[in-house]
């Protein structure tokens, strides 16, 4: 159990992981248990682009699609209120979203999926980009690069692999809450 001395305020909570990993349906969750609003980067720049990102990564190019991912991300987490905020994987790569994400008011919860896992839970038809044929060796690809950055801060990190949402998100909460995170108001 945290002291009072080791707890720390968060008025947001962050859920990060590969496309696939299920940061949208273990955010919902989180977000219904704590009566907060969700911030999903896909919807988010959907609403206010009027394309899917896989249309934006088509018609901008990746590096586009991935400043507007990593605006959604600086956005949410500028926003007043609390929230519950499901980044696109891309901030793994921006240093400014990794620093926001460290910030003391913010608790994240890293998602880990087997790249296999993750490539049946979306298809081609779907408004996520495609990455090559084969997603599974993609998806390898950014794990290894993007697992590390988003352990550098110490998350909670949970395996989606064996698990449901609600199970995943009940845990998050569990080890959180373990760390000693109380809830902004």
């Amino acid at each position: 159990m945290a002291t009072e001395q080791q707890s720390r305020l968060v008025r947001h909570v962050a859920v990060v992981g590969l496309m696939g990993s299920g940061k949208s349906s273990v955010g919902s969750r989180i977000a219904a248990t704590l009566g907060w609003p969700m911030r999903d980067s896909d919807a988010d720049i959907e609403a206010q682009q009027g394309h899917t990102v896989r249309e934006l990564r088509a018609s901008l190019g990746t590096d586009a699609m991935h400043a507007l991912e990593s605006r959604q991300l600086l956005d949410a987490l500028a926003a007043p209120g609390s929230s519950v905020v499901c980044p696109a994987a891309s901030v793994a790569d921006d240093d400014a979203c990794l620093a926001a994400l460290a910030r003391p008011d913010v608790a994240v919860v890293f998602l880990t999926v087997d790249p296999a896992i993750a490539a049946k839970r979306f298809a081609p038809g779907d408004h996520r980009p495609w990455y090559g044929a084969d997603p599974v060796v993609f998806l390898a690809a950014q794990a290894a690069t993007r697992y590390p950055r988003f352990r550098s801060f110490n998350p909670v990190e949970l395996a989606t692999d064996r698990h449901t949402p609600d199970e995943v998100a009940a845990r998050a909460l569990e080890q959180l809450a373990a760390r000693g995170v109380r809830w902004a108001p």
